[in-house]
């Protein structure tokens, strides 16, 4: 009897077991479709949750940028197909899938359940074989009609609905991709010039590159490069249009446009990218790598027109890599490059074939910097203390804010002007060089936002303020006190910030309405909508990188716009980009053109446009 007694009770603790098992099952499966960081891939037959793994970063096995994409093509491939089968009659009306995919879970917890299909991987071979099980297992489906290969599901007619868009009519935006008969999202682009843009679009195992070219209301397509290796990424163009920068795997890489030749940078393949920038005037490219294996950083000039690396800068440069923010500032006359580390400034000059290590050193950390339009000045905003709370910004956790203001000489000697120092309790953001030679500068107390938008007015928040007038021959023998003026203050109509980004921990968002369409963004990009008439001789575009981390609300890259745009009509604008998600917005060079990802009439598409007959367009009464 006491064995029978034992096996009874093995059996009951296995059950017991069993059903803890199943029951976790179904508090994960929950847990992925609730979660914060959970995104959802929505069509008409298709639900998809995707639950992100934990870990991210370079090593990362399952990296958000490259799982968003494929993932966006999966649904759209096989809606299509779904809609396909549906048309044929092939398989039962109404048929849905639910799919989820959450690469840190076990694959046998939940593998019972029925009604959803867990994805193993992203690969198109595998999840058409899972799809097409499920439906062999259902009802009305007829096996014969099923594809076999992934190829095949290429092969299939455009069946996915284009549902047209009025505010795409009304705004007179261009789908880029119109012409496009497959089902690929584009995903990622650069704009190269008024009429062509680079774009990268997920396939079959990577992503492929396309050039977009629109000239008299019509788009052209070619395709650049075929499969990535890994997957491409951080795309750039060059100031004159005519080579491409871009990333394989984080691996930098260089196109010439013309030859469509393509090549790495170094052949050292454990060299990742961190950040690269071209020169506005050469075919210069400048940045900063990180060597995978022993984490070490240094910096890279390459130059394009001759193939071939620029090895003029000293060994003190490489000394210093590791310390150096990522960012690579050029001067608008491409002469000279600025590097920043924490607290020192250090220069490049190009045309010299020097170096000036620690050229300008402050006592306290370096926020932002900013080259006047000659190239003969800058500006840097050093920041005095540090926030006492790791989420809430408020500046006055910190003692002050600088502004200096800098003069390089013929002999490449730099001397402050004190004259145009000012220092101030609150917040000051830097923003572009102004007439007679002063400094436009942003300044109020910023604190942190609870919004649930990507849209900040900061108009009642900061004032425009322009510094007091240069050193000038007859203002040399007065008193520090005496140069110490206060700035001017400037008529400033609204102040609007655009964040691609809340945070680096939430960094995947819906590309329009509907949710059918996913695009990820993992860089942050602040667009500051600044309503100053602005001088001609005034740039309509700058672009701030601020080194200050989180919980300042604003880091990294920050694009100043000034264009003469009412603030009610502005204002349009900031909600159309805030109602419809559209996290990548790029303008021009001279602010004329707007290009955004969306999906307004299906898949997720690259759509550009007039920005004067976009405004009008959304302030007009039609519906």
């Amino acid at each position: 009897m006491k064995p029978s007694i034992t096996k009874k009770k093995a059996t009951s603790t296995r059950i017991c077991f069993l059903m803890t098992i199943a029951l976790l099952a179904l508090s994960l499966a929950v847990s992925a479709q609730e979660s914060e960081t959970t995104v959802s891939f929505r069509t008409k037959h298709i639900e998809l949750v995707f639950q992100p793994p934990m870990r991210s970063g370079i090593n990362a096995v399952n990296p958000s940028n490259i799982e968003v994409p494929r993932l966006n093509l999966l649904v759209n491939i096989f809606e299509n197909y779904l809609q396909y089968l549906n048309r044929l009659q092939k398989i039962a009306a109404g048929t849905s899938l639910r799919i989820l995919y959450a690469p840190d879970q076990s694959l046998e917890l939940g593998s019972d359940d029925s009604k959803v299909i867990r994805l193993r991987e992203t690969g198109l071979n595998s999840t058409l074989s899972q799809i097409n099980q499920f439906l062999k297992e259902r009802g009305g489906t007829d096996a014969n009609y099923l594809l076999e290969s992934a190829d095949s599901l290429f092969t299939i007619p455009d069946q996915y609905p284009r549902q047209t868009s009025k505010v795409a009519i009304r705004t007179e935006l261009i789908n880029h991709s119109s012409f496009q008969k497959s089902l690929e999202p584009d995903t990622d682009f650069c704009v190269v010039d008024d009429n062509r843009v680079i774009a990268a679009r997920p396939f079959q195992r990577s992503n492929r590159l396309f050039l977009m070219t629109d000239a008299d209301n019509v788009c052209r397509s070619e395709m650049l490069l075929g499969q990535a290796k890994t997957f491409y990424a951080d795309l750039s163009a060059s100031g004159d249009g005519r080579y491409l920068a871009f990333s394989d795997g984080m691996r930098p890489m260089l196109m010439a446009l013309t030859t469509r030749e393509s090549r790495l940078l170094f052949a050292d393949n454990n060299l990742l990218l961190l950040s690269m920038q071209w020169s506005p005037k050469q075919s210069l490219l400048a940045g900063i790598v990180l060597n995978n294996s022993n984490q070490e950083r240094s910096f890279f000039l390459y130059d394009a027109e001759a193939a071939t690396m620029l090895d003029f800068v000293s060994a003190e440069v490489a000394a210093e890599a590791n310390y150096l923010n990522p960012y690579v500032s050029w001067s608008p006359d491409g002469q000279r490059i600025m590097l920043t580390s924490a607290r020192s400034l250090h220069f490049i000059d190009i045309a010299g074939k020097k170096t000036l290590m620690n050229a300008v050193r402050v006592p306290n950390e370096i926020a932002e910097t900013i080259w006047s339009d000659d190239s003969a000045s800058f500006a840097l905003i050093e920041v005095i203390g540090q926030a006492r709370q790791r989420y809430i910004f408020d500046d006055l956790d910190y003692r002050k804010c600088v502004l200096h203001r800098y003069r390089i000489k013929a002999d490449f000697s730099i001397n402050e002007d004190h004259a145009q120092r000012v220092e101030s309790r609150n917040t000051i953001k830097l923003v572009s060089f102004w007439t007679n030679d002063r400094v436009l500068f942003l300044e109020g107390r910023l604190m942190s936002k609870k919004l649930n938008t990507p849209f900040w007015d900061l108009s009642a928040t900061f004032a425009a303020k322009l510094t007091a007038g240069p050193t000038t021959a007859a203002s040399r023998n007065a008193s520090a006190s005496e140069l110490l003026s206060t700035p001017s203050a400037l008529p400033l109509q609204y102040l609007y910030v655009f964040r691609n980004l809340d945070s680096k921990f939430k960094n995947i968002y819906d590309a329009g309405f509907s949710h059918s369409n996913n695009l990820f963004a993992d860089k942050f990009a602040n667009i500051w909508f600044i309503g100053l008439r602005r001088p001609e001789e005034v740039s309509p575009r700058q672009s701030i990188y601020n080194h200050r981390l989180s919980p300042y609300p604003f880091p990294e890259n920050n694009v100043s716009v000034f264009y003469d745009i009412p603030a009610g009509k502005m204002l349009l604008l900031l909600k159309f980009l805030e109602e419809y998600n559209l996290r990548i917005v790029r303008f021009n060079s001279n602010i004329s053109r707007m290009f955004v990802l969306a999906n307004f009439s299906g898949p997720l598409n690259l759509w550009s446009g007039d920005l004067k007959k976009i405004v009008e367009g959304l302030g007009s009464s039609e519906n």
